[in-house]
C-alpha cells in the first residue's frame, strides 16, 4: 500500500503556494493540501489529520514574512517546536517569481518592451533594482518590527491594511513614526519596545540593504513580495500582473532554488 504525503500549504488550489509546489512535487505521489490563512494552521491540520485522514508523514510549507529571521544560507528551515512546519527561505512565495530574465522575456512576449523602456535582461535587472529600491525603508521598518516582536506581541509589521497596498509615504522618517504608534499601542507589554530600539535595528537591515545587496537581488529574497509587486507596477504603469504570475509559473524550475531542492529530497526520501 503506498504512503499517504501530503503537504499543507497557505492559499487555495490555484494559489502561487499551490502552483509552485505542484512544480517542485512534480511526478511525486504527493498530496497538496491548501488550508487558507496561515492564521489557526495548526488546529486545522491537527484536526485533517485526526478527524479526516492519516497521513505517513506530513509538513506545513510556509512562507516567513517577517515572522521568522531569513538564514544566512538558502536552506528549507525545519521549525524547533513544530516539527512538521518548514520555513520557505525566501520571505514570501511571491519572492520566487520575480527575476530579470522573467521580466525581459514576459515584455517580450507581450511586445511591451517599448513601452517599458526595458530592452534587454540588464535593463529588466536595473528596473528591479529601481522597485527595490523606492521601498528600501520601508521594508527596513517592517524587517525591524518583525525582529523586535515576542510571541506575546501583537503590533504586527505593518500599518497598512494588509501586504500588498504601500503606505502613504515610502520615506524613512515616516515609516519609522508609523511603526513606533504600532509599537507604542502594545508598549505595556516590554520595556524593549521603544524609538531607540525600533531605530537601531532598522539602521542595521539599511546597511546591510546596500548597493552590493541590490546588485546581487538579494532584495528577491528579503523584501515581502506583494510589496514589491506593488512597487513594481508603480514604476511601471499598467503592469499586466496576473499575465506576468501566469508566465512565472509556466516557466518556473524549482531547480534553480536549493531549498525547493532540499524539500523535493524530503518527500522523495518520505516515499521509500
Amino acid at each position: 500500500m503506498s504512503k499517504i504525503i501530503k503537504i499543507y500549504c497557505e492559499g487555495k488550489q490555484g494559489s502561487h503556494d499551490y502552483d509552485i509546489l505542484q512544480k517542485v512535487i512534480g511526478d511525486l505521489s504527493v498530496f497538496i493540501e491548501p488550508i487558507g490563512s496561515i492564521r489557526g494552521a495548526g488546529a486545522i491540520i491537527q484536526y485533517k489529520e485526526k478527524e479526516v485522514v492519516k497521513s505517513d508523514f506530513f509538513i506545513l510549507f510556509r512562507d516567513r514574512d517577517f515572522d521568522k529571521p531569513i538564514p544566512q544560507m538558502p536552506i528549507l528551515e525545519q521549525d524547533n517546536e513544530r516539527k512538521y512546519c518548514y520555513w520557505a527561505y525566501r520571505n514570501t512565495i511571491e519572492n520566487y517569481l520575480f527575476n530579470p530574465t522573467d521580466l525581459y522575456r514576459f515584455l517580450v512576449e507581450q511586445n511591451k518592451t517599448d513601452i517599458y523602456q526595458i530592452n534587454n535582461e540588464n535593463e529588466a535587472k536595473q528596473k528591479l533594482i529601481e522597485v527595490a529600491e523606492k521601498i528600501k525603508d520601508y521594508q527596513a521598518v517592517r524587517h525591524a518590527m518583525g525582529s523586535m516582536r515576542t510571541g506575546e506581541s501583537n503590533f504586527g509589521t505593518k500599518w497598512t491594511e494588509k501586504s500588498g497596498i504601500l503606505p502613504e509615504s515610502l520615506e524613512k522618517e515616516h515609516c519609522r513614526i508609523k511603526a513606533l504608534e504600532r509599537i507604542n499601542q502594545a508598549k505595556q507589554l516590554t520595556e524593549n519596545w521603544n524609538e531607540e530600539g525600533l531605530n537601531e535595528k532598522a539602521n542595521e537591515f539599511l546597511e546591510q540593504f546596500n548597493i552590493d545587496f541590490m546588485n546581487r537581488l538579494d532584495f528577491l529574497i528579503w523584501f515581502q513580495g506583494k510589496d514589491f509587486e506593488a512597487a513594481l507596477q508603480i514604476l511601471l504603469p499598467s503592469f499586466p500582473t496576473k499575465s506576468y504570475y501566469k508566465f512565472a509559473k509556466n516557466n518556473f524550475n524549482y531547480e534553480l532554488f536549493p531549498d525547493l531542492v532540499e524539500l523535493r529530497t524530503l518527500l522523495q526520501n518520505k516515499l521509500k
